[in-house]
């Protein structure tokens, strides 16, 4: 049967199913267990899995629909109660077939946490649904904010105290979360393009927080742009 030829109820029922390994159940794609009763058995995970979709944090029916103001709360419950079920250590006496499983499981579990947590690496995330990426190398377009970031740097290195630090890393945090408000109106209007906009600006307040951090007397300090 060819995909064009295949009825909606065949899509539904197969498509978006995989068979159990052990006992050959259907099971949907994003489940990481078999819902038989019987059964239970550890799954592989797709390749392609939506990480909105694996911690259920998204939107929609089925929470698979990408959203940049994920819940931080919701998703650390569901980070936890999932790696509770899939950590190797639980696997440890199973097959090797079952601890290998366990292991990516976790690893996976882990990346889609990580990446829905940080407001920049999801906002990454939620671009490269939309076939648009943002490399690490990207310059600002805007030359009044290029202004400002190599103004901050100046300063950075012309701080001499704790103090000159704090009160340039309370300008940067505010800076930080108006870039963030500017993605999050951005996807809500479905504007990829400005989202994209707003994340480059976004990547360089994220450099200045790591540089501020890692901030000490006399060293050099390097902001790319």
């Amino acid at each position: 049967m060819t995909t064009a030829s295949r009825p909606m109820w065949y899509a539904a029922h197969h498509d978006n199913h995989k068979t159990c390994w052990k006992c050959e159940a259907p099971v949907p794609n994003v489940d990481l267990h078999c819902d038989n009763e019987d059964c239970g058995a550890i799954q592989p995970v797709p390749s392609d899995i939506n990480f909105f979709r694996l911690l259920h944090v998204g939107k929609g029916p089925n929470h698979d629909e990408p959203t940049f103001d994920v819940d931080t709360k919701a998703l650390r419950m569901k980070f936890l109660r999932l790696q509770q079920k899939a950590h190797p250590d639980s696997y440890s006496q199973a097959s090797k077939h079952e601890y290998s499983l366990a292991q990516t499981q976790s690893s996976v579990i882990n990346k889609a946490y990580n990446t829905l947590l940080d407001p920049l690496v999801r906002a990454h995330y939620m671009l490269s649904l939309k076939g648009k990426q943002v490399s690490e190398s990207e310059s600002l377009q805007d030359p009044e904010l290029l202004m400002d970031v190599m103004e901050f740097r100046e300063e950075l290195e012309e701080a001499e105290t704790e103090e000159d630090v704090a009160r340039l890393k309370k300008v940067n945090d505010e800076k930080y979360r108006e870039a963030v408000q500017h993605i999050s109106g951005a996807f809500g209007k479905g504007d990829y393009e400005l989202a994209k906009e707003y994340t480059v600006q976004l990547q360089y307040w994220a450099r200045i927080r790591r540089v501020i951090i890692d901030w000490s007397p006399g060293k050099r300090v390097e902001i790319q742009h």
